[in-house]
């Protein structure tokens, strides 16, 4: 696959992978248990974050430098700040809080899910130069 198109491809998986997440656990699973005092069972948790967590380490296996990772985790912040912010533009249940905040919150939220893509897929690069250096001996 040309390296371009995997860098673009990516941050577009990262958001389709959160909506899926979205639409098929937690909106059916978790929000229902949000409104008692029981608590949401972790595998459930575990469900909701698995999609975005094999995109990163997708992520980290494919790219082999570091301005490769840094351009996927921004354009994957600011994929999936966009979805959840156009989201709130169409009165989608669960994203009006982003709305309300503007484009501080917008601008906030950018840098936290960047900082976290960073600190993942930075995680998951460290691992597999690991695990290369121990195949290699």
């Amino acid at each position: 696959m040309n390296h371009t198109v995997r860098i673009l491809l990516l941050p577009f998986l990262l958001v389709l992978s959160f909506w899926l997440s979205q639409k098929l656990i937690y909106e059916p699973f978790i929000v229902p248990q949000l409104s008692a005092w029981k608590e949401v069972p972790i595998i459930w948790w575990a469900a909701v974050f698995a999609p975005e967590i094999i995109v990163c380490i997708l992520a980290a296996w494919s790219f082999r430098k570091f301005t490769d990772s840094l351009i996927f985790c921004v354009l994957g912040g600011l994929s999936v700040t966009s979805y959840q912010f156009l989201s709130g533009l169409l009165n989608e249940p669960g994203n009006h809080k982003i709305i309300e905040g503007g484009f501080v919150h917008f601008g906030l939220q950018l840098f936290i899910i960047t900082m976290l893509l960073a600190l993942a897929v930075g995680a998951l690069c460290l691992i597999r130069a690991g695990v290369n250096r121990v195949r290699a001996g």
